[in-house]
């Protein structure tokens, strides 16, 4: 792990988030390319995943708040059964996609295997690694689990001693069978029907039936996750990885993706939303607003959009760090977006191309707005959490702007659109969103003047009752905010 990353969870252990958005639920801790075993000079790797580590503040925002103190980390856990994904023989490493069952209680491992035959010799291996650090870890490895790919789907067993010594996977008498050859993107393992029926089977043989609820929508990322570990898609999405080059070779980030529901239909080229979650928060963050984006194409109030639902750090403001080691906006920026434009038919005009978010989303999604106005011809911006350097908690700021509180003011939205308003006034339709309820109103109504006063004509509207929740903003508006979508991207959807 980077040495800021580090310091993050050294410094905010103690803390919790404040700013993320509403259903956030536990959070799990990753230890990535742990080395089981050495044979012939090669290392042999695995990452595993863990429940209840510390959580992080939210990443911008949290001024006027006071830090509570999560007593869930006081908590002595009982140590966790082991569960160990092995995907199919050969293949490149893929975030594990039983990663989610970490909210259910379990500490999951996964790894890889040269050869089919060699997948209880390695597991095996790993177990015997596990067991010499189960205190470090909190691992209960008497009890441990195994899915794994087969020609036919997947299979999961319950790994006793003896079978691990006979080395041969059919004589598990204790099995569970999943049917399905053609599951390339693992939709099917991870339906809620096989879900629960792979969670059923652990939960009998490791747990003694007890069952640990837990929704992996609503888990949090490490400090550290460019790529979710967590799998599962929101509905309506498909879960997808690419290169983030700036950040050097073999780096992978992840994104969800929603597509209109005639895309593989037809021909057509379509406008591209990038939404930016929240501090503290991930992806799946965008569950909600997804779910009234698809409603508002379907009723023809906004044209049919290719939805980015982008995965940032938890902190960073959506800023590269001072030091490098968090490129955020150049993963943005250099990576993504012409990745989605080479991979997808999208309309590739600056006026097709809209970004929105909230909180340190909506801080985001104006910070990359207007320092590239020439890539992004609409921007969105739900409660965005404009607020001062000196407002801020210095450990909040430091890994992302360290000390120098000229770096931090160069790049806020207020010094971004002063710098580029002439561009943006002529040619750039943006939108601000904010709750009367909202304890940055304020700060929010100061940054709508000082749009007006440099003539930048804007959406300023105000949701009556809502507080810093971006449901409660939308859905409390006195008027359809999905139709400035329409209006912005005007008849960009038929362009080509």
């Amino acid at each position: 792990m980077k040495r800021v990353a580090l310091y993050v969870l050294i410094s905010f252990a103690s803390f919790v988030s404040i700013l993320c958005q509403p259903g956030h639920g536990n959070s799990f801790g990753c230890y990535k390319d742990i080395v089981y075993s050495t044979q012939n000079n090669q290392a042999y790797k695995l990452d595993l995943c863990i429940p209840q580590a510390a959580k992080l503040p939210s990443g911008i925002g949290i001024s006027g708040k006071d830090p509570i103190q999560n007593s869930t980390q006081e908590t002595i856990l009982s140590a966790c059964p082991v569960i160990i994904w092995i995907g199919k023989a050969g293949t490149d490493k893929f975030p594990s996609p039983v990663t989610s069952y970490v909210g259910n209680g379990y500490a999951v491992v996964s790894m890889q295997v040269e050869q089919q035959s060699e997948i209880l010799k390695n597991a095996g291996q790993a177990i015997e690694y596990l067991k010499a650090n189960a205190t470090k870890y909190n691992l209960d490895t008497v009890k441990t689990g195994l899915i794994f790919c087969t020609s036919k789907g997947y299979k999961a067993i319950f790994l006793q001693n003896e079978l691990l010594k006979s080395g041969l996977i059919d004589t598990s008498s204790v099995r569970l069978q999943i049917l399905a050859d053609k599951d390339t993107d693992y939709t099917v393992l991870q339906s809620e029907e096989n879900t629960s029926r792979l969670l059923g089977f652990f939960d009998k043989h490791l747990r003694n039936g007890n069952h640990i609820e837990s929704d992996p929508l609503n888990l949090t990322c490490p400090a550290d996750s460019w790529a979710d570990p967590i799998t599962n898609p929101i509905p309506g999405t498909t879960y997808h990885l690419f290169s983030t080059s700036v950040r050097g070779e073999n780096k992978q980030g992840s994104y969800l993706l929603y597509l209109p529901w005639d895309y593989s239909n037809s021909d057509k080229r379509y406008p591209v939303i990038y939404w930016l979650h929240g501090g503290n928060g991930n992806s799946r963050e965008g569950a909600w607003m997804c779910e009234q984006l698809d409603a508002a194409m379907k009723l023809g109030t906004m044209p049919k959009c290719i939805v980015v639902f982008v995965q940032g750090l938890p902190i960073g403001w959506y800023n590269n760090s001072k030091d490098g080691t968090m490129p955020v906006e150049d993963v943005i920026i250099k990576d993504l977006i012409p990745h989605i434009d080479a991979t997808y038919r999208t309309i590739k005009l600056r006026e097709a191309r809209g970004i929105d978010g909230m909180s340190m989303g909506g801080y985001g999604s104006l910070h990359l707005g207007f320092k590239y106005p020439e890539l992004f011809g609409v921007i969105s911006s739900i409660a965005p959490s404009i607020t001062t350097y000196e407002m801020e908690r210095k450990e909040v700021v430091a890994p992302t702007f360290e000390d120098d509180v000229d770096y931090f003011n160069a790049n806020s939205p207020s010094a971004l659109i002063q710098k580029n308003a002439g561009y943006i006034r002529k040619n750039t339709t943006i939108r601000l969103l904010v709750g009367d309820q909202d304890f940055l109103y304020d700060l929010i109504q100061k940054f709508h003047q000082q749009l007006t006063g440099l003539q930048i004509n804007h959406q300023y509207a105000i949701s009556k009752g809502a507080d810093h929740d971006y449901r409660e903003v939308i859905s409390r508006l006195d008027f359809d905010s999905f139709t400035f979508w329409a209006n912005a991207f005007n008849h960009a959807a038929d362009s080509k």
